[in-house]
């Protein structure tokens, strides 16, 4: 970078880059410790069982609706619209835009939930299911209306992002979670039945989603913020985000989609509890408890996705966006190669770490109360499946947004399609060999698949990519977590000896000691060949 006041005012740019990255990331880090405990709340009392499987996947849709519409594709489409209206009209026409974004989604989603109620009546009604068919056939129209309320949140939380507020919208899934584990702890001091629990359960999410609602129009008012219909205007605004949304929706979605899938395939492969027959039994790959270890696993693995990559992805977007508008080819180059070269260095020894440490995090989170050895062994074989995937799915967010950066929505979204035909035949054929592993097993090679095609596509657009500098930086960190893997293994042995008194202090060490060894010899490793990339987000000024 040169010493002009370009070169500096860009080296500023990547300098706060990662600053907010740092922010983001350790806001959306609470969340995530807060939804482990919430997650091993859950566990302790349903266990891998009936309710549980019921309960993830009629949770599945309004959680996929949150990961979509607030992690990618609302921004992507809307905020680039709000801030051109900022900046050439002023607040009102911005305002304005929001607004009709605001009801336009509000009164589509309202009509989607009235459908989805009315169908679910009528099935009810007319059509004789199983227990396990009429428990998610309840819980999923106790949630329908949060498919609407979270919707909502999000379009809330872009109009912050667009006023550079990072913090209030980043606060939304702590209160959630937080709430959700008072609701739940305190459910489970009662001698209700697991059934009412979780149907007490399922109406609180939806009464928090309402309470956030309430606690975000207050503060939108704070910052300025009205609600100004236009008609004229606003329906003219909301044609051009839903027309350049559609597409990015679409692409953002495959993910999602494939995950829903997954955990459909496992409630309908999982043998009824009511079948008496062991010939229909043995008919049936997986057993009981399939779909509630796969939610525990995918949540476990979307760890370090959240915390980095979704971070990463989120601050990196308008930057990228920035010098693809002024056609500032080089620098989209560069900023592009640092972000990548960033996810390879986390991303793969985390996906290494998960697989390592699969089993004493499973136990030291969940093992308790109805949540057995045995759902310790099948939800940390789900995490090990779905940990090969985590540095696939961090580069896919940043290779996504590049591409929209380009102006190219159309890509992403061709390859998304591609990759659900590759995911469902691999789900398909594997969970008859490795059985609900099988399906996680599926997901990383999809997204192996998705991630490979996207950078090779992308790169191909864009000339003299640095592949230099990003295979030196690949066989640096395999290096580190080379040695990262061997220390974890040498310790792990010996922190099985320590016994304490403390059931829960035992599970900790045996957890804590591998995981420290691990992480400090990766990061002295990483220092000692010259992989500066894992230490970019804990520097406050950046390495060139």
């Amino acid at each position: 970078m040169d010493d002009s006041p370009t070169g500096s005012k860009d080296e500023g740019r990547r300098g706060t880059l990662f600053q907010r990255v740092r922010v983001v990331g350790l806001l959306t880090l609470l969340s995530r410790i807060l939804g482990l405990i919430r997650d091993a709340v859950m566990a302790v009392q349903f266990g891998n069982g009936a309710v549980m499987d019921a309960f993830t996947v009629a949770f599945r849709v309004p959680n996929m609706a949150r990961q979509i519409f607030g992690e990618g594709a609302l921004s992507t489409a809307f905020l680039p619209v709000f801030i051109q209206d900022m900046e050439r009209q002023g607040k009102q026409a911005a305002f304005q835009t929001a607004t009709a974004i605001f009801a336009v989604t509000t009164i589509g989603l309202l009509g989607v939930v009235v459908i989805v109620e009315t169908t679910l009546l009528g099935f009810s009604v007319l059509v004789p299911m199983s227990y396990e068919a009429n428990l998610l056939l309840n819980l999923t129209a106790l949630l329908a209306p949060y498919l609407l309320l979270v919707c909502v949140l999000a379009q809330a939380s872009a109009v912050f992002h667009g006023m550079h507020i990072f913090g209030i919208p980043a606060l939304f899934p702590v209160l959630l979670n937080a709430l959700w584990i008072i609701g739940a702890w305190s459910l489970w001091q009662t001698n209700s039945s697991p059934e009412t629990r979780i149907y007490l359960i399922a109406a609180g999410i939806v009464a928090i989603g309402v309470l956030q609602i309430g606690l975000c129009i207050p503060t939108l008012r704070q910052i300025g913020f009205r609600f100004e219909w236009n008609w004229t205007v606003g329906r003219y605004r909301a044609q051009a985000v839903f027309s350049t949304m559609l597409p990015v929706l679409l692409g953002l979605s495959i993910t999602q989609l494939n995950t829903f899938c997954d955990s459909l395939i496992a409630w309908g492969l999982t043998a009824p509890t009511d079948l008496n027959s062991t010939r229909w039994l043995n008919s049936y790959p997986l057993t009981e408890g399939t779909a509630a270890a796969m939610y525990l696993g995918q949540r476990l693995y979307q760890f370090p996705i959240g915390v980095f990559g979704v971070a990463l992805g989120t601050v990196i977007y308008p930057l990228l966006t920035a010098h693809a508008e002024r056609g500032e080819i080089s620098l989209f180059r560069e900023d592009l190669a640092r972000g990548l070269r960033m996810v390879i260095a986390i991303g793969i020894p985390a996906s290494v770490g998960l697989i390592l440490v699969a089993t004493p995090l499973t136990r030291l989170l969940f093992e308790r109360g109805e949540f057995t050895p045995e759902d310790t062994l099948q939800t940390s074989a789900m995490i090990s499946a779905y940990a090969l995937g985590v540095w696939a799915a961090c580069g896919l967010l940043i290779i996504a947004r590049a591409f929209y950066a380009l102006g190219d929505r159309q890509s992403p979204l061709r390859i998304g399609l591609a990759a659900v035909v590759v995911n469902l035949a691999a789900n398909l054929t594997l969970v008859w060999f490795y059985a609900g592993p099988g399906l996680a097993l599926g997901t990383s090679i999809t997204a192996m698949f998705q991630v490979l095609v996207a950078g090779w596509l992308l790169t191909r657009r864009v000339d003299e990519f640095p592949w230099r500098t990003i295979l030196d930086a690949t066989c640096r960190t395999i290096v580190a977590t080379v040695v990262m893997t061997i220390a974890c293994l040498a310790v792990s042995t010996l922190s099985q000896r320590f016994e304490f008194n403390s059931q829960l202090l035992t599970r900790f060490v045996a957890l804590a000691i591998p995981l420290g060894a691990g992480t400090v010899g990766y990061l002295l490793t990483a220092k000692l060949i010259g992989l500066t990339d894992p230490f970019d987000l804990l520097h406050r000024k950046q390495c060139k």
